[in-house]
């Protein structure tokens, strides 16, 4: 498109839409087939089911003409005046269903009424089907597919605000005049309907239309197209045939509950059942939108090809019992209407290329129509066939209409099926989407959505997206997304770490663009949100940021390797502990690869701990190598604390290693050979800090045990292919015994007696547990 609209634009285009929406339903409420127009029809015309079902069909037959719109737009290539010219010529033909109404009212042939009307109805709907798929085609141009859906269920909660309202005041004004003046109440508010309907059109004439970059050349096989896309033609058969169950039925229900025959219901009941229906439409109707926007149509659709389950309640329904059957199917048809007729042109149009959506729409609108109908026509004949039928069940009496509506329901719930098999592109499952919605805090994060769009401070959008997490914030992903581009870092930080609350790939390739961007505020952040969510994809940009200057970026990626854990992590984090220079690194980098279990990093982490300058740094290097002798973070609780704390768990420590000793020695049946004053010699070194003495003793009794148990001859790499800790705990004792026959442990004597101390607890640790 060579003219899109610019921001301000596009707001008004929103805003006139909304406007002749809500203009078009109070048309569409009494001057199509409705609730209202079908008991006008039926109940006061005297039309019988097989003529409104005629009706129906003629309606539906014309979306034949759709077609014509194609040639139309090839001919003058644009939309908009296609639309409003076809459309005000449809609208006006309307006002002849007003003309009946009043014809009648004076004592006019109520069947020469009913033929005029079928007659006008049929002309009007061959104009509108001619122009429809340009509108359609109009405005997937003027709004971006982004935020279409979004916006339409916004618009069509909007319009059912105005529809509940109208329908209400339609309905009452029919209770409260006598009946001997319906005719003319009927004229009266279908003539406002055709007024509105007028409306519709006249406003929509501001808004600009978007032109094609070429002037649309329609050859036979662009006009044939769509025929060839067999998933785009399985979709509006689908569709076709849900709308065919529906139309057996629907317009046969308000005839039903108000006939004074069968369960003689008020009017009123009309304007209360369409209330609570609209009223939860309008709750609805944004929920859908943007459950489409960020997780496909098609699970939407299909979960909206499901309302006729509702209609369940006519099966039930009995002059006694409307007053609570009748607001149940109210609301259960509210919550999945609009997800079937909004989500199914939704669909319909992501089904449709860009350059030829004219076609598309208009075949597709053929095809609905073609398809469905003889819906009408055939549920009135069956209506009709069976007006005789009867059946008798408990306190239920099973009529004509309880068949034809159970055959709708049925029909309606295989056509689910159909459209699960249509392939849409990038969308959920529908098992998915049902498990989400099953989860409460879907509503919640629905919410968090709307409180973060209008967010007018940075505090109050980071205290929202601390408030995202789990499987429910999925349905915010994209807007959290966003936020990794916000104006203020703690935002963008916020948003990071959402995403790490949120398995899924899309938070993973949003993050690897943020740690790869050099330029970025959040790369740190991001790197451990990457090792939260344990991608594997993203080793690739932490292992390429692991070598970079920045020590924080590069702790943040060792950390997250040791999160994600794979072959390629574990060989990549070695690699760096190997290699690096700076103590903190290598620090940081020995506690990654003992959080991954990597056993060779315990010859490059004990000599650091040999070699460490300070206390913090050699428990830090110890607990690492403990991470890889015993369960991870057990010896943490031995190094940090108040002194009190330490010495009592050094003590709970020192008895259980006495005890597995001996438990040791009692299975291998050599207790004579066990001698207490080599534990004792430990113990009583490690309780009164003299570490260099502590770890001499441990070097006897150590290789006193090996004896004991492996023979005196026993080779240190036996050990390790016995158990490969086994094997690292006795080149520890090798090592230790350099290290106190080194010729330098005379020159710090504290810093090697709190070195030998540390080691001796560490062999402790590992033997109390081994």
């Amino acid at each position: 498109m060579n003219s899109r609209l610019t921001q301000a634009q596009l707001v008004r285009a929103m805003r006139i839409s909304i406007f002749s929406g809500a203009s078009s339903v109070v048309w569409q409420l009494v001057c199509s087939i409705q609730p209202l127009f079908n008991v006008f029809f039926q109940n006061y015309l005297g039309a019988s089911a097989g003529q409104l079902g005629l009706l129906v069909t003629i309606i539906q037959l014309t979306a034949a003409f759709q077609i014509v719109g194609i040639l139309l737009y090839g001919l003058i290539g644009r939309q908009k005046p296609i639309f409003l010219v076809g459309h005000i010529i449809h609208r006006s033909l309307t006002a002849v269903i007003a003309f009946i109404a009043f014809y009648v009212a004076r004592g006019g042939s109520n069947e020469r009424g009913i033929l005029i009307i079928i007659i006008a109805m049929g002309i009007s709907w061959i104009f509108a089907n001619a122009s429809s798929a340009c509108w359609w085609g109009w405005v997937a141009d003027l709004f971006p597919e982004s935020m279409r859906s979004g916006f339409f269920m916004r618009r069509s909660a909007i319009i059912q605000i105005v529809n509940i309202a109208w329908f209400f005041i339609a309905s009452t004004l029919l209770d409260i005049f006598p009946k001997e003046a319906n005719l003319l109440v009927f004229g009266i508010i279908i003539s406002v309907g055709a007024v509105a309907g007028l409306l519709d059109i006249i406003s929509q004439m501001v808004t600009p239309e978007p032109l094609p970059d070429h002037r649309p050349t329609f050859k036979p096989a662009t006009v044939f197209e769509p025929l060839h896309n067999r998933s785009f033609i399985r979709y509006a058969i689908a569709i076709g045939l849900a709308t065919f169950s529906m139309n057996m039925i629907g317009p046969f229900q308000a005839p039903y509950v108000v006939s004074p025959t069968r369960i003689g219901a008020p009017n009123t009941w009309l304007g209360i059942m369409s209330m609570l229906t609209q009223f939860v439409w309008v709750l609805a109707a944004p929920f859908w939108g943007t459950i489409m926007d960020r997780w496909g149509r098609k699970p939407v659709v299909v979960a909206g090809t499901l309302l006729v389950l509702g209609w369940t309640g006519y099966l039930i329904l009995t002059p006694t019992n409307y007053f609570v059957v009748l607001p149940l199917i109210a609301l259960g048809t509210g919550l999945l209407a609009p997800a079937f007729w909004e989500g199914s042109f939704q669909m319909m149009l992501s089904l449709s290329p860009e350059k030829n959506r004219v076609s598309f729409v208009a075949w597709y609108l053929a095809l609905v129509g073609l398809v469905s109908a003889p819906g009408s026509l055939v549920g009135g004949l069956l209506t009709d066939l069976l007006s005789g039928f009867s059946l008798a069940i408990g306190p239920f009496t099973f009529t004509n209409f309880h068949v034809v509506q159970t055959i709708a329901i049925i029909l309606c719930c295989s056509c689910a099926i159909l459209v699960s098999r249509v392939r849409e592109g990038s969308e959920k499952p529908f098992g998915y989407m049902i498990s989400q919605l099953a989860n409460p805090g879907i509503i919640r994060t629905f919410h968090y959505l709307g409180s973060l769009a209008k967010s007018y401070s940075p505090v109050s959008s980071a205290e929202i997206l601390r408030s995202l997490a789990g499987q429910s914030a999925e349905l915010a992903l994209r807007d959290i997304i966003e936020k990794l581009d916000d104006p203020d870092t703690s935002v963008q930080e916020e948003a990071a770490r959402a995403l790490a609350r949120i398995p899924s790939s899309m938070a993973t390739d949003a993050l690897i663009l943020r740690l790869l961007d050099v330029n970025s505020d959040i790369r740190i952040q991001a790197a451990r949100s990457l090792g939260k969510i344990g991608d594997r994809k993203a080793v690739g940009a932490l292992v390429g940021c692991l070598w970079e200057s920045n020590e924080e970026l590069q702790k943040a990626c060792l950390e997250a390797l040791a999160d994600i854990g794979d072959e390629e992590s574990i060989n990549q984090v070695l690699s760096f502990l190997k290699e690096s220079q700076s103590e903190r690194m290598k620090q940081i980098s020995s506690a990654a690869a003992a959080r991954l279990g990597v056993y060779e990093a315990a010859w490059h982490i004990f000599p650091n701990l040999l070699t460490a300058k300070n206390t913090t740094v050699r428990k830090q290097y110890a607990i690492a190598l403990a991470n890889i002798l015993g369960t991870t973070g057990a010896f943490y609780q031995y190094v940090s604390g108040s002194e009190t704390a330490i010495q009592g768990r050094k003590k709970k420590l020192l008895e259980r290693f006495t005890q597995n000793i001996q438990a040791v020695y009692a299975r291998q049946k050599k207790r004579r050979k066990f001698k207490n004053e080599l534990t004792d010699l430990v113990l009583s070194a490690i309780e009164e800090d003299r570490g260099t003495d502590a770890l001499r003793a441990m070097i006897v009794f150590a290789n006193r045990l090996f004896s004991d148990l492996f023979g005196d001859s026993v080779h240190r790499d036996f050990l390790y292919r016995i158990d490969q800790r086994l094997g690292i705990f006795s080149w520890i004792i090798d090592e230790s015994v350099q290290y106190l026959n080194a010729e330098g442990l005379t020159k710090e004597p504290e810093a090697s007696n709190e070195t030998a101390l540390i080691i001796t607890l560490l062999c402790v640790f590992f033997l109390a547990d081994y």
